[in-house]
Order: structure tokens, then C-alpha cells, then sequence
């Protein structure tokens, strides 16, 4: 009977023994049967200690070996357990952490200073021109404006770094590649491609622009450019700056100055192959000067000033054409050149000097800015690439004011609006919805036509514009404009180019 009785203790055991080792049980389950298994062990410890037929307990016998074993058992598994836990706790304090969200999908170490995140771009377009009079008229047409993916990051929680390319409009083109160091919040370092520090409305994100194309002082700005640039922010008084990234519009005051390659009036991609050891001088003061003041009303206003200066020879590559903003064709085309001439180059100082601001509270939102071009300019001879011209001296200057209005209450923000809800039309959600208007203005020196024919720029164009935006969520926008624009000058023998209306929409995913 005693033999029995342990087998069957030592079968039920083993038997929970076995199953408390499956690999695919958690910590709490195996704690669980571990505890389930003492307790029965107990259990068949005191029936085993009673003898048959009688109705007190036996004295104590000697231990019996089995249940000895199988206790030991148990203890190991105890032990076993214990470690595993300590094992998987140390191995989550370094396990990295992957993120998968509307903003992107991101790789994060356990303790938060490196990190690299992958994130993509899509901005298609549809362009449709009203009421057409120009030869040859213009084509309705649809663009893929902007096609990105890139990869941002951080190593060791003072470097960052961000490659884009963008393979938008039919081209493959380096947007941004560059390298921030910012161990001081007041003095970080900037080095590669980037946006030059000048236009306000060209500082604003790429898919954060309230209208599908910006307004005319962006197109007397380089765009991006290749240097190095020196930048910094501070708090309120009272309080500590937060780095926000090398284009800072949260602290209570940034500022920019870097050394580029020089970009030019509307400066492209590839404005930074010069060919020359010019080099171009721009910076930025930016201040919230009401920020924390406890005033709700003026917390949103921000103003600044911008400006850059470089000194070109004869550089054909700082002359770029300009375009109208909406419609995205040619005002001011430097290859129409005047006989004599085979080509417009930049000879000279050049400065621009840019003073902006914006305001937001609430769902209201306003931004302006003006800026003053001046360059000198010659006619080069398409042979000898020798002056064949006298030099002049071009001044441009352009202004823009925009008003918009969230209709479904969210805040207006530079950075876009966040709706409080996605687009659901199965629970009544629709999202956010904004309207906007603007009126934006282009003045050319009439001194270009010494080397411009007059059907190959315009003197001056006046754009007004109404835009309105559906935020379908925090990553998907539909955008729809009307554009129209008068100029002064622009077609054969001084008269002015007709009218340009233009209606358009976007389709955008940003993640």
C-alpha cells in the first residue's frame, strides 16, 4: 500500500512538474503551478503520514526519499523561475523599443538617446487654368509635387541627423542632408544641405503651408544650400529653451546665422554649384516676445528679421526664373535674353533683408512678410562668356499677407492644425476644416528689360488667392485653391500678359 501510494505521488507530481515547464507559460502562470503544486504536495505529504483505519495520525516516520527528490524539485523550479524573471527584467532595461504610429515607424533605445525614424511624403496635384487667352495657352495638367521618404534620427542624445530625397516633379534631387550638434541649447551646430535661414514662409514645413504653393517673397529666397550654420534659442525669462530642432519656432527667442554656397533669387536644389569661392552670408532673429505673459491673446505673435549679402562673379547659376505661385509658370524668364546677349549673370554684391511675423489664438491665424532684393546683374557674350553689357542694378521686392480660419474650432498653429478627430463617416467624424485667403505682390526693376526681351518678364504681379483645407486626420489632407493674378507687363512690346486663373487641388499623406 505504502509503494502505492508513492507512485501515485510521485506520477502526480511529476505530472505537474511537466507541465509547469512549458516554455510557452508566463512568469504568473508558473508562479501559479507552483503554488497549486506545493499545496498538493502537502496534501499527499499528510495522507501518506495517516495509517489506514485509524483515525489519529502515525508518528513521524522516516523522510521518505521520493518526496525529498520532489521537493527539491520544486525548488529548483522556484529558483529557475526567480532567474528568468531577473533575466527578462535586465534585458528590457536595454531591449530597444519599436513604434509603429501615424508618425511614423521609429526604433528607439531602452534609454532614449538614440533613435532613427523612418517617415515619407506624397503631394499630388491636379492644375486647371480658367479662362485662357495666353499663347500658347497654358496645359490643365496633374503633378506629383512632392514624393519623399526619409530617414531621421539621434545618436547619442546630442546628434541628429536628416536625409530626404525627393523624387517629385519628374526629378531625383537631395532635399536636406545634414548633421546637428546641440549639446547647448543656446549654441548648436549645423552642417550639411538645409534650408537657408531667410523667407518665413519657406521655414515653415513643407506640408505644413496653408496653400498648396507660396507666396511671392519665397521665390526671391535660395531654397536649400550647402553649409554650416550656427544657431540657439532661449526661454522666457524665468524659464529653460527646449532644443526644437535647427528651424526653431517654439522658444521664446532663436536665432540663425550660417555660411552657404549661395543660391540666387528662387534659389533650386542645385543652386549651390557656383563654381566660384563666393560664399553667402545669411541669419535670422526670431522672438515670441509675449510668450508665458500670461496675456492668452498675444502668446501666439512671433516677429523677426532675416538677411543674407554675397558677392558673385559673374555667375550664371545665382540668375534663376521666377514663377507665379499657384499657376507655377514663368514671370521673369532669363533666357529670353535681348540680341547680344547670350546669357544673364550675377556680378556683384547681393543682399536681401527680410522682416516677418505671424500671429495665432484660437482657430484665427495671420502671417505677412516683405522682403527687398537688390542684385547687380550683366549680359554675358554667349562666346567669349565676357561682359557685353553694362552692369545693372536689380531691385525686387515682394510682400504677402494670409488670413485663415479653423471653422471647426481647432487651434491655427504654424506647424498646420491637428484635428480632434479623424475623418470617420460611420460615427459622424469629419475631421477638421480650415478657410484661408491671401494677397501676395511681385515687383521686377524695370532696369531687367536692358537685358530681358519684354515678353520674358513682367514688372509687377498681384495674386490673390482663397484656399480651403480638409484635415482628414493628422497625416491626410485635401487642399483646394483659386488663384488669380494680374501683371504688369510680361508679353510683346510692353503690354501686359493676360490674366491668370488658376483653380487647384492636392491630395496629401505625410507621415
Amino acid at each position: 500500500m505504502k509503494n502505492q501510494n508513492r507512485l501515485l505521488l510521485a506520477a502526480a507530481i511529476n505530472g505537474l512538474l511537466a507541465v509547469t515547464t512549458i516554455n510557452t507559460a508566463t512568469a504568473d502562470e508558473k508562479d501559479r503551478r507552483i503554488e497549486m503544486l506545493e499545496k498538493r504536495l502537502r496534501l499527499l505529504e499528510e495522507r501518506l503520514s495517516v495509517n489506514p483505519g485509524l483515525t489519529a495520525p502515525s508518528k513521524p516516520s522516516k523522510p521518505d526519499p521520493v518526496v525529498q527528490a520532489l521537493d527539491q524539485k520544486v525548488k529548483i523550479l522556484e529558483r529557475q523561475n526567480e532567474v528568468s524573471k531577473e533575466i527578462a527584467l535586465e534585458a528590457a532595461k536595454t531591449a530597444p523599443k519599436l513604434e509603429v504610429s501615424s508618425k511614423g515607424v521609429s526604433f528607439t533605445s531602452a534609454d532614449g538617446d538614440n533613435s532613427v525614424r523612418l517617415r515619407g511624403s506624397v503631394q499630388s496635384d491636379a492644375r486647371f487654368f480658367i479662362d485662357d487667352t495666353s499663347t500658347p495657352k497654358l496645359d490643365n495638367r496633374f503633378d506629383l509635387r512632392q514624393a519623399r521618404i526619409w530617414v531621421e534620427g539621434r545618436f547619442w542624445k546630442y546628434n541628429d541627423f536628416k536625409i530626404m530625397p525627393d523624387f517629385g516633379n519628374g526629378t531625383t534631387l537631395l532635399a536636406d542632408a545634414y548633421v546637428d550638434v546641440h549639446y547647448w541649447n543656446y549654441a548648436a551646430l549645423n552642417v550639411g544641405r538645409q534650408k537657408t535661414p531667410l523667407s518665413l514662409e519657406r521655414l515653415q514645413g513643407d506640408s505644413d503651408g496653408t496653400f498648396l504653393e507660396r507666396a511671392y517673397p519665397t521665390y526671391l529666397a535660395s531654397n536649400r544650400d550647402n553649409g554650416v550654420k550656427l544657431h540657439g534659442s532661449f526661454g522666457a525669462p524665468g524659464q529653460k529653451a527646449e532644443y526644437a530642432g535647427p528651424i526653431d519656432f517654439k522658444n521664446f527667442a532663436t536665432y540663425e546665422v550660417g555660411v552657404f554656397n549661395g543660391g540666387g533669387d528662387n534659389g533650386g536644389a542645385d543652386a549651390d554649384k557656383v563654381g566660384e569661392d563666393n560664399k553667402e552670408v545669411a541669419g535670422r532673429l526670431w522672438v515670441h516676445p509675449f510668450q508665458n505673459s500670461g496675456i492668452d491673446e498675444l502668446d501666439g505673435l512671433g516677429v523677426g528679421i532675416a538677411a543674407s549679402y554675397d558677392l558673385p562673379d559673374n555667375n550664371t547659376n545665382q540668375v534663376k526664373n521666377l514663377r507665379t505661385a499657384l499657376g507655377q509658370n514663368n514671370i521673369v524668364d532669363y533666357t529670353k535674353v535681348n540680341t547680344g546677349v547670350g546669357s544673364v549673370a550675377s556680378n556683384g554684391d547681393h543682399y536681401r533683408i527680410y522682416p516677418q511675423a505671424y500671429w495665432y489664438y484660437g482657430p484665427y491665424g495671420l502671417m505677412g512678410e516683405y522682403v527687398f532684393s537688390s542684385q547687380k546683374l550683366v549680359g554675358l557674350d554667349a562666346t567669349s562668356k565676357l561682359p557685353a553689357t553694362p552692369e545693372i542694378r536689380q531691385d525686387n521686392s515682394a510682400w504677402q499677407i494670409q488670413a485663415s480660419y479653423v471653422l471647426t474650432g481647432e487651434n491655427n498653429t504654424f506647424q498646420s492644425v491637428k484635428p480632434r478627430t479623424a475623418f470617420d463617416p460611420f460615427k459622424g467624424r469629419w475631421g477638421a476644416l480650415q478657410l484661408a485667403g491671401r494677397f501676395s505682390e511681385l515687383t521686377i526693376d524695370k532696369s531687367t528689360g536692358q537685358l530681358l526681351k519684354s515678353s520674358g518678364f513682367i514688372h509687377q504681379a498681384s495674386a490673390w488667392a482663397v484656399g480651403f483645407n480638409w484635415f482628414l486626420n493628422n497625416n491626410t489632407r485635401l487642399m483646394a485653391d483659386y488663384e488669380e493674378t494680374t501683371f504688369g507687363g510680361g508679353a510683346a512690346s510692353g503690354a501686359n500678359r493676360p490674366d491668370d486663373k488658376t483653380f487647384a487641388t492636392r491630395l496629401q499623406l505625410v507621415f
